[in-house]
């Protein structure tokens, strides 16, 4: 992290009046920014070593970097977990709660002497979370391998939409853009629609403050290109959208890149520093970042280099490379995800299925923010989607159209999203429960037609 701070303090004595980061009204230059993190680092080193960050905006910007400065081991506390995965968090870590920036009558010089690390608690699929640890290797690494990955620049406006406790955020919205010294727009508006599911407020404020890179998560993606097709203009000034998180519609992507949003996927995992692989700017396919080492092994995306994690707090140390648990292609070095090895469904006629990529054309509408393919008796497939409207059934059928036979459901399922253990806290469905509706007697199902019929 030591060119982090670097960066910080050359910013504050050659750029001290200019913006460093926006949030709401609130506006901080790199000389201000530099004071506060001094003065916030000596208030935590009166304090516990580990720290469970529960700040937003402005203040998590500030207590994240000082924490950093500080030495201490920082676990930010995701605002989507339940109240039982947060005990967890704070219990397996040890971390004290911090919900206000401490205060300290002295500064420290921004002077990083190393050891911070942070553990990032990923929601998982089963079971409770569990912590990832991060240290100087692995973050520093993955700011600069990001870095250039998009094409950073001191003239960029980074637009700040996603929660700040995802790993992604801290390394795009706060370590790349101090690095190369670009201007971060907070915007709790573009965050809050992936609770809301109302994507004008982002389109409002990308077209206000006239970004030229973000980082969206797939939900956001989807409620945007809503937005846009309801009137709502993409700001000329974008140059480069990463979407990661979970798979994307081609639909979705092309419509997207159509109404003038430069989208580019990303794929990662948390245990490899968030990402591995991203399309470049005018690309049309994902590479591997700079410094990773990306193999195929027996069908598994392996991933190696040094982003990949020390380890799982409380488990033996790692070393080496990580397999992914992913399954994907690499040709002539282009990386294609193709689902979780675990969650791969096995048809009778011996063809395998990732569900994740059927999945993304229902989530490609707005009124779906959660969807899940089951295999129910008798080999048939349905979808089971967690609606909060009514979705556009002409146009999800026709995505679904696109699959090839064997992964093109049945049927879809409507549930109620409010059903106990359907979405997890994260967004995403969970597969067991969804097959249990799909499995009831009085499920909503409504057939699709096959391939060629007209609805």
């Amino acid at each position: 992290m030591t060119p982090i701070f670097d960066a910080l303090a050359r910013h504050a004595r050659q750029r001290p009046d200019a913006t460093a980061f926006r949030d709401g009204d609130r506006r901080i230059s790199w000389a201000d920014l530099a004071r506060t993190v001094g003065r916030t680092a000596a208030g935590f080193t009166d304090g516990p070593r580990t720290v469970g960050l529960r700040l937003v905006g402005l203040d998590y910007v500030i207590a994240d970097l000082a924490a950093t400065l500080a030495g201490c081991r920082v676990v930010p506390v995701p605002g989507f977990f339940s109240t039982g995965q947060v005990d967890h968090l704070l219990a397996d870590s040890g971390a004290a709660l911090i919900d206000l920036l401490p205060q300290s009558d002295r500064s420290l010089p921004l002077v990083y002497a190393g050891g911070a690390d942070r553990v990032i608690y990923t929601s998982g699929t089963t079971g409770r979370p569990k912590g990832v640890v991060l240290g100087d290797r692995q973050l520093t690494a993955q700011t600069r391998a990001l870095a250039a990955a998009i094409g950073a620049m001191p003239d960029d406006r980074y637009l700040s939409v996603l929660p700040q406790a995802q790993l992604l955020e801290q390394i795009c919205g706060i370590f790349v853009p101090v690095l190369t010294g670009a201007e971060t727009v907070i915007a709790a508006e573009g965050a809050a629609c992936l609770f809301t599911g109302d994507g004008t407020a982002l389109a409002r404020i990308a077209a206000a403050c006239r970004p030229t890179v973000t980082v969206l998560a797939p939900r956001q993606l989807t409620l945007w290109v809503a937005a846009l097709r309801q009137g709502a203009r993409a700001p000329d000034s974008l140059r480069y959208i990463a979407v990661g998180g979970a798979p994307v519609s081609p639909a979705l992507l092309a419509e997207a890149r159509a109404l003038g949003l430069p989208v580019a996927e990303g794929y990662g995992l948390s245990e490899a520093s968030s990402v591995v692989a991203m399309t470049p700017a005018g690309g049309t396919a994902m590479v591997p970042l700079d410094g990773i080492d990306l193999r195929i092994d027996d069908g598994e995306i392996v991933v190696d280099g040094p982003a990949v994690m020390s380890g799982y707090l409380g488990h033996a140390p790692h070393r080496g490379p990580w397999r992914t648990g992913d399954l994907g292609q690499l040709t002539d070095g282009r990386l294609t995800v193709l689902g979780r090895r675990d969650a791969m469904i096995l048809r009778a006629s011996g063809r395998n299925i990732a569900p994740e990529w059927v999945e993304a054309a229902a989530l490609a509408d707005p009124a779906i923010p959660a969807a899940a393919l089951i295999l129910t008796e008798g080999d048939r497939l349905m979808l089971v989607l967690a609606a909060t409207g009514s979705p556009d059934m002409a146009a999800l059928t026709a995505r679904l159209a696109r699959l090839p036979d064997y992964a093109r459901p049945d049927a879809l399922v409507f549930a109620d999203p409010r059903e106990v253990g359907l979405t997890r806290p994260s967004g995403t469905a969970d597969r067991q429960v969804a097959a249990r509706i799909a499995r009831c007697p009085g499920a909503l199902l409504v057939p699709l037609p096959a391939a060629g019929v007209a609805a």
